[in-house]
């Protein structure tokens, strides 16, 4: 059975996920940040705030994990909650200028392996990539 279940869609991008998280993971390290504070800084913006249940939503993360990552982050100094004008009992969450210069970085980490991944696929070849995960993540959407 385990060399059929190889070739399941889901343990192909779970296998492959492990070894960006990995990667990602080492390399972040430095910056003594890990994959999950990485993605949440690349949801912010210095001067557009963004709701905690929007962040939420774009992470795939439940509340109360939202909440701790932007707590420890905030402890940081890597973004800050500032009260919400439109909604006196909500907050938005801003980026801080330390948190902005690690966002580059980050920024920076990614464009590397993507730019050492380009040298391996094609464009056709990345298109039909981006195709098949956007459909495999509209109908898991549903679920």
């Amino acid at each position: 059975m385990s060399g059929e279940s190889s070739g399941y869609y889901c343990l192909i991008i779970k296998n492959t996920w492990q070894k960006l998280s990995r990667h990602y993971n080492r390399s972040l390290a430095s910056f003594g940040l890990s994959v999950p504070q990485a993605l949440l800084l690349l949801e912010l913006s210095p001067t557009i705030g963004i709701n905690p249940r929007t962040l939420s939503e774009n992470l795939n993360l439940d509340s109360s994990s939202t909440t701790g990552l932007l707590g420890r982050m905030e402890n940081t100094g890597l973004l800050e909650r500032r009260a919400d004008p439109g909604d006196r009992r909500g907050v938005k969450v801003f980026l801080t200028p330390k948190g902005a210069r690690l966002q580059q970085s980050i920024y920076q980490l990614v464009g590397e392996l993507e730019e050492r991944l380009s040298k391996k696929i094609s464009p056709e070849e990345a298109a039909v990539f981006r195709r098949v995960m956007g459909t495999i993540a509209r109908e898991l959407s549903h679920d």
